[in-house]
């Protein structure tokens, strides 16, 4: 039988675009034995997913940061006994787990002459769509797919308390809401101001008659407290702070609408189907990154700066100016488009 070994351990949104590959993989190896290594919480995300044999969770700051307990993350590893590598991730540290884990065949991503272990390299692209990137380390395989599209139909979510408060909605009259997620590791803080995240709240609720769902980790739960504080609405938002990322994603996956910035909620919401805003931080290459990383289809709105930075006399900017570029978007197409997607899903 054959062995594949995905690594791709990391953040959310990196591990969910390289669904794709993985599912054309078991396409053309239905019987083989696929495992992926990913970070912690990430696991259970993706504990539905059909395609899948293992999920292999490395925790390099946690339980496997010792050099003791990464040598048996390793043995555990070589037991599996891996014929291929997949190494989705542009560092050597994934091209020494896929050495030392014993796989005769490794194949990656060329980072400027640095790929000692690789024993398939193919080209990296910064202008490439993220999923097609990923998709073309099958090449060396003799497998080419062009079906893109991120997949996650996350099951057993009624057992989650977060999704009891849901149908609590839908028995009171009120089935549609949307997710809003202000904060994200991506934009480092620098996100919309609390007080146009709670004009957005009062808008959804007062104008399109949508609860709305305030999403985050630990470290955004005091500017989701100021948010909820200042929207005026008689139907408050709820919070939803910390959560498992499979809840997250079951409440994502039964919204209405996500809103969001580019962080790893917003693929979420693509890989479940959930139509999405995504506002963009200020970049010197935003225009390349959008072709990079934004969800493909018309069902994904992006909200960027008014200015370029390309053209803006003040790049490379202090973080108090890119907070402000960020603050400075323009929310009312976000209305606009919350209208379209509305229509469309026959709201």
């Amino acid at each position: 039988m054959d062995r594949f070994l995905f690594i791709r351990f990391g953040s959310i949104g990196n591990t969910l675009v390289s669904i794709p590959a993985v599912r054309a993989l078991r396409k053309a190896y239905p019987s083989a034995f696929i495992a992926m290594v990913v970070s912690p919480g990430i696991d259970e995300l993706l504990s539905d997913i059909p395609w899948i044999n293992e999920l292999i969770v490395y925790d390099m700051h946690g339980a496997h940061k010792s050099l003791y307990a990464y040598l048996r993350f390793i043995h555990e590893l070589r037991k599996k006994r891996f014929d291929t590598a997949i190494l989705l991730k542009r560092f050597l540290r994934s091209e020494l787990i896929g050495m030392l884990a014993g796989a005769k065949r490794r194949i990656g991503f060329e980072t400027d002459g640095k790929s000692n272990f690789l024993t398939d390299r193919v080209p990296y692209a910064e202008d490439t769509n993220i999923v097609e990137l990923n998709m073309m380390l099958l090449k060396p395989l003799g497998i080419h797919s062009t079906d893109l599209s991120l997949e996650l139909d996350l099951r057993n979510c009624a057992d989650y308390k977060i999704m009891r408060l849901v149908h609590e909605l839908e028995s009171k009259g009120r089935p549609w809401y949307a997710v809003l997620h202000p904060g994200g590791k991506t934009v480092q803080g620098a996100g919309l101001s609390v007080s146009n995240c709670a004009k957005i709240i009062s808008r959804l609720a007062g104008q399109f008659n949508l609860s709305c769902f305030v999403v985050g980790d630990n470290s955004d739960s005091a500017a989701i407290e100021a948010i909820v504080k200042q929207s005026d609405t008689a139907n408050p938002p709820f919070t939803a702070v910390g959560l498992p990322l499979k809840e997250l994603g079951c409440l994502i996956q039964h919204a209405t609408l996500f809103i969001g910035n580019d962080s790893g909620p917003c693929h979420i919401a693509d890989a479940v189907g959930t139509p999405g805003i995504i506002l963009y931080p200020p970049l010197y290459n935003l225009g390349e990154h959008l072709i990079k990383w934004k969800p493909a289809g018309d069902n994904y709105i992006a909200i960027t700066p008014k200015k370029s930075c390309e053209t803006c006399d003040e790049y490379p900017c202090k973080d108090r100016v890119k907070i402000r570029c960020i603050e400075d978007i323009d929310i009312e197409p976000i209305f606009n488009y919350t209208e379209q997607i509305l229509t469309k899903r026959n709201v």
